[in-house]
């Protein structure tokens, strides 16, 4: 029997090579490594010339064609989508489907191959009336297991004003019954086209009659779609599916069943990708407004508010829809393109471009297909609230609302930021218990309809380069809002490391950590920062750390509101205890962190510029040990440690001295160190435990036992604030990974009987890394006693203590400027105060002591700074 014969018969077995071109003539349903005429002149040419196809979705295909039998999954039949994904496979020479029922590609190949399939097809007509179809003929079940690849639709086409009918045969079907015999596992690769990037909105009845719905248009629509495609136009390929895989997740159903429900997953799958590219579907205001007032919160508040005030509850709902007005995103996709463009120009004029991996956008990418995905980012810039959305725009990835500060939200920066997704609360709620349950019951709804969402766990920029403690507020909605999930919707946490190598609003930091008020937000300091678009700031680094999915596991068993208040607040804690680690782990070493390392590790005014290129050397070396990532730039060795110093040097931060020798000397302005401190502080959680132990054994002066185990253990608690370490690891375990870092640098040796203490000069080094945050703990020790009699708050106590540290700094009693700094002396009242060594008496007074626990602290900080 001839092969068109057996095919034709129904009967699987292999394909030979030498047959499989007579059955592509048959059935010429195959895609074409070059167009015809007809094509050309069409036009589809022109209008399919731009799609853009992006490296992630060609290695997803290389993936599955490594694997086994690739058959390329579309969900309406659609020559303008099939024409579409053969452009972009032409363009990156990936495997082309040879088969696909439902189409014909007569009428886009060369003529040579055109004219003899349009004689065949008219002595066919002749014959039968009909043409041969790859599904009753049982070509595609053939074509898949002998491993050809082929492309399938979920849904048959939508005529206008016309109901769909389904097929007599069904590829799904015909799929599955192929790897029954097939020797490798099939793959199944969703493929959308995405012809507009405009998010999805919903349609009117009339206009679903006529032109269909977006994910399934009609005939009209598709070509309207194709001739008005926007310069984002793109096909994506997802992650391939296994078929033995999803055949085993319905394995007990018939045949026909499993059919049907492989056919509902696949839908699903092509769903969750044109959400990562599209988002979700929009809804008019007024509807998200009607949800977030009828929700069961919102009702018993407006009832509960009511009642306390004495008033009518349409006057607490007016104030709901008023805070509702206020706290609401009003996306504009206008807005958001120009807005797009404008970014471009920021992140190519004042920075070098932004760096992010491919692995960790596809990060971003598995959280949105997953479910609701929310973006965690640490707070160093005004531009954070820009720059994720931006990035993600340009990689094709739907852009989140982002959680703003009320602080933002002035004419005319407030109504654009809103239309590109910010979503504005109040700093302080005091006693307002609207504006925060509003605010829960809207971020409620954008996590339920599957919005990604991105807000700043730290609350406010960091000052200082170091990361902050998280703030729970918004962390606990978005925990409370997983029990309204469905169970299958997953919420995941991306901890983002942003990390500038310079940021913009450097001076005016410098300026708040030397005591000056924040400067308010408004149009005239907006226009101010005009003055930014004439330096260059270097490159931003963006890093996405290890997800977090919020399960059963990581919230302790059950929803958080069923759990006791003290279990709530330990979930709380320890979930952003994770976060704010798996950010630090992710930033990125920088020629201006290690610079910065090297030049602050010591209180001495100047350094050679040979040491200070060894020890930035030995710093890296240390940093790529504990799991520390390099900027690529510092793969040019020491040009980029130049690079940083010359940065510096710009802006007077340092100062090159010459003398007769080839070394010359950088002397380091001390009151410029503050401003240093900022990118050392980037870096400096990686080798806090590391400095601290090494500062015990130097105290000590031997590398170990009890008492050095107990001066590292100390500095730990004392600087609880400051310090952020791995919230799942023991104490004992970080001491040993500190020890092993000592052990490379060379600070520690390793002799006959054990660890021997390296060159002082090395564990003295490492010891000053934190030498400055001991010195301010020690500062609010000293000071706080010096001011005993004041009547003096809480609030008022760190900025007297730092007048009292510059007098001392003056005559070198306080050896590190950067010890002077502000919010580490803020931390350094909170820390003592909470330990109760400090006391703030309540009707005035002065202040009062532990005088036990203010000795035995002031005497181990003065040992170990020493």
């Amino acid at each position: 029997m001839s092969e068109p014969a057996a095919a034709a018969s129904g009967s699987v077995g292999d394909i030979q090579p030498a047959s499989l071109t007579a059955l592509e003539r048959r059935y010429r349903s195959g895609m074409q490594r070059r167009f015809g005429l007809l094509y050309h002149l069409s036009g589809l040419g022109l209008f399919l010339r731009r799609l853009r196809f992006e490296e992630h979705s060609a290695e997803n295909i290389r993936k599955a064609a490594a694997r086994g039998p690739v058959v390329y999954v579309l969900h309406t039949e659609s020559m303008a989508d099939w024409l579409a994904l053969n452009v972009v496979l032409n363009r990156r020479r990936l495997p082309l489907a040879r088969v696909t029922p439902g189409l014909r590609s007569t009428w886009v190949a060369p003529l040579r191959t055109m004219v003899p399939q349009l004689w065949r097809i008219f002595r066919e007509w002749l014959s039968q009336g009909r043409a041969p179809d790859p599904l009753a003929s049982g070509f595609l079940e053939r074509a898949v297991a002998s491993g050809v690849t082929s492309a399938i639709f979920l849904v048959p086409p939508r005529r206008l004003g016309s109901r769909r009918t389904r097929r007599s045969e069904d590829a799904v079907d015909h799929v599955l019954r192929a790897q029954q015999h097939a020797q490798r596992p099939v793959q199944l690769v969703p493929v959308v086209v995405v012809w507009q990037r405009r998010p999805k909105a919903a349609r009117s009845v009339v206009g679903r009659f006529m032109l269909g719905t977006e994910d399934d248009p009609g005939t009209v629509q598709k070509a309207r779609m194709v001739v008005s495609r926007s310069v984002d136009a793109l096909v994506q390929a997802g992650e391939p599916v296994a078929l033995p895989e999803l055949i085993s997740r319905l394995e007990g159903q018939a045949h026909g069943k499993q059919a049907r429900a492989a056919r509902l997953l696949l839908r699903r799958y092509l769903y969750r990708e044109s959400r990562v590219v599209r988002g979700p579907g929009v809804r008019p205001l007024r509807w998200t407004r009607h949800l977030v007032l009828r929700s069961g919160q919102i009702r018993r508040l407006i009832a509960e508010e009511a009642q306390a005030r004495g008033t009518q509850e349409d006057k607490v709902r007016r104030e709901v829809e008023s805070q509702l007005e206020h706290i609401a995103a009003k996306l504009s996709w206008p807005v958001m393109r120009v807005a797009r463009w404008l970014l471009k120009q920021l992140w190519t004029r004042i920075y070098s471009g932004v760096d992010i991996p491919e692995e960790d956008l596809e990060r971003v990418r598995a959280a949105v297909r997953a479910g609701s995905a929310v973006i965690v980012p640490c707070h160093r810039s005004h531009l954070d609230y820009m720059l994720m959305s931006s990035v993600l725009f340009e990689h094709d990835i739907t852009v989140p609302h982002v959680v703003a500060g009320e602080n933002l939200s002035f004419w005319p920066l407030g109504p654009i930021l809103r239309r590109c997704g910010a979503v504005f609360i109040k700093r302080k709620f005091r006693d307002d218990r609207v504006h925060p349950a509003v605010f829960e019951a809207y971020l409620r709804q954008l996590i339920s309809d599957g919005f990604p969402l991105e807000f700043f766990i730290e609350g406010g920029r960091s000052r200082t380069g170091k990361l902050l403690r998280a703030r729970l507020g918004v962390l606990r909605m978005v925990l409370e809002a997983r029990a309204t999930m469905r169970a299958e919707q997953k919420i995941t946490l991306l901890p983002v490391a942003i990390s500038y190598e310079q940021v913009a609003e450097s001076k005016s930091f410098a300026a708040e950590l030397e005591g000056a008020d924040k400067q308010a937000e408004d149009l005239g300091q907006l226009a101010r920062a005009g003055s930014v678009l004439r330096k260059r700031y270097g490159r931003v680094y963006l890093r996405v750390g290890e997800p977090l999915v919020l399960d059963d596991a990581l919230l302790g068993g059950a929803p958080l509101s069923e759990l006791s208040r003290e279990h709530q607040h330990e979930v709380l804690l320890r979930t952003g205890e994770r976060v704010m680690h798996r950010i630090a782990t992710s930033m990125v070493i920088l020629p201006t962190g290690l610079v910065a390392l090297a030049l602050l590790a010591s209180p001495a005014r100047g350094i050679r510029h040979s040491v200070l290129l060894a020890r930035a050397q030995r710093f890296e070396r240390m940093l790529r040990a504990l799991g520390a990532q390099p900027a690529v730039s510092l793969t040019f060795g020491a040009w980029a440690v130049r690079e940083a110093l010359q940065r510096f040097e710009s802006e007077k931060w340092v100062k090159r001295l010459a003398d007769e020798s080839d070394d010359p000397i950088l002397q380091v302005f001390s009151e410029r160190r503050p401003s240093i401190a900022y990118a050392k502080n980037a870096l400096v959680h990686f080798l806090a435990p590391a400095s601290l132990l090494a500062a015990a054994m130097r105290a000590v002066g031997q590398p170990e036992g009890p008492e050095v185990e107990e001066l590292f253990q100390l500095q730990v608690f004392l600087l609880r604030y400051e310090v952020t370490l791995d919230p799942d690891s023991s104490l004992e375990e970080i001491s040993a990974d500190a020890r092993r870092a000592l052990r490379l640098h060379g600070a520690l040796v390793e002799g006959e009987d054990g660890d021997e203490l390296g060159p002082d000069g090395l564990l003295a080094e490492v010891a000053g890394i934190m030498a400055d945050q001991l010195e301010a703990l020690l500062l609010v020790l000293r000071g706080a006693r010096q001011l005993r009699e004041k009547d003096l708050d809480v609030d008022e106590l760190p900025g007297r203590i730092r007048d009292l540290g510059q007098g001392l700094h003056a005559v070198d009693e306080i050896r590190y400027a950067e010890a002077l700094s502000l919010p580490g002396l803020k931390q350094g009242v909170r820390a003592l105060v909470e330990d109760g060594v400090i006391e703030i008496r309540s009707g005035g007074g002065g202040l009062q002591f532990d005088e036990e626990g203010w000795h035995l602290y002031n005497e181990a900080l003065r040992r170990l700074i020493a």
